[in-house]
């Protein structure tokens, strides 16, 4: 099903991954900051998903009415898997597995999968495992491109993991996240959600849905949904491609309109 098929709503700003000096020790933003950052960059909701555990946000909320606030956690006993959610409850007691069968109405996404070279976070072994499919794999993590990061070695972008994901039948939607943990990470990568009110359920859904697209920074005018068909707009021209089955180029050029 084409997820922009009769999209209509609006577009809201945000992130799924992030972290605060709370609860994630690797983190060392305090959650104030965080809050007041994503608020300046002009988010409309922000996700707050601590490892292995469900930060309270109810004292943050009323704080800061503008923003919607998603709960959340990083499963990180093993591989690193997001929940996030309206209200989460502390399914991160549970195992991975466990956890993501329990995890009805949450949404929930693979992180950072192949943070270094050499280094799998998550295989497509490892994700057909998994008692249930997520609902969708980071195709790009802010936190590990920032120079910090690059000086080690890391990579931000998994774009050939998900195509392989996609090719094998292993149908995931790919997200962009901050990750944010220090002060470098806000504002580099974030979401799109095409939402019919604004809430947190109605941004979960979307998400889960797949009405939504994930970017750096170039955003399109307009995206329209016809059966099979999906045509986006730009303001201006850029340069686009459709990627197919095996990482192909399926059509590309410059121009204000895909479809």
């Amino acid at each position: 099903m084409n997820p922009y098929d009769g999209l209509r709503g609006t577009w809201l700003r945000g992130i799924f991954h992030g972290h605060s000096a709370v609860a994630s020790r690797c983190a060392t933003v305090r959650l104030g900051e965080v809050l007041r950052r994503y608020r300046d960059l002009g988010a409309a909701f922000t996700s707050v998903t601590d490892h292995d555990t469900v930060t309270n946000l109810d004292r943050a909320r009323r704080q800061h009415p503008e923003l919607v606030l998603l709960e959340g956690f990083e499963h990180s006993a093993g591989a690193n898997l997001a929940f996030v959610g309206e209200r989460v409850p502390p399914l991160h007691r549970l195992p991975l597995g466990e956890a993501l069968l329990a995890a009805d109405g949450l949404l929930t996404f693979a992180c950072h999968p192949r943070p270094r070279p050499g280094e799998a976070h998550w295989s497509r072994e490892t994700i057909e495992a998994l008692p249930r499919l997520p609902d969708g794999v980071e195709v790009y993590n802010g936190h590990y491109g920032i120079p910090r990061m690059a000086a080690k070695g890391c990579v931000p972008r998994y774009a050939d993991f998900w195509d392989e994901l996609l090719t094998a039948g292993i149908r995931l939607w790919g997200f962009a996240n901050d990750d944010s943990h220090e002060p470098d990470d806000f504002g580099n990568a974030w979401n799109m959600v095409c939402v019919e009110e604004v809430s947190a359920a109605a941004i979960v859904r979307a998400a889960r849905a797949g009405r939504f697209y994930a970017t750096t920074g170039l955003e399109p005018a307009r995206i329209d949904g016809d059966g099979p068909r999906v045509t986006v707009r730009f303001a201006e021209a850029v340069e686009g491609r459709f990627v197919g089955p095996g990482g192909v180029t399926l059509a590309g050029g410059t121009d204000t309109a895909f479809s």
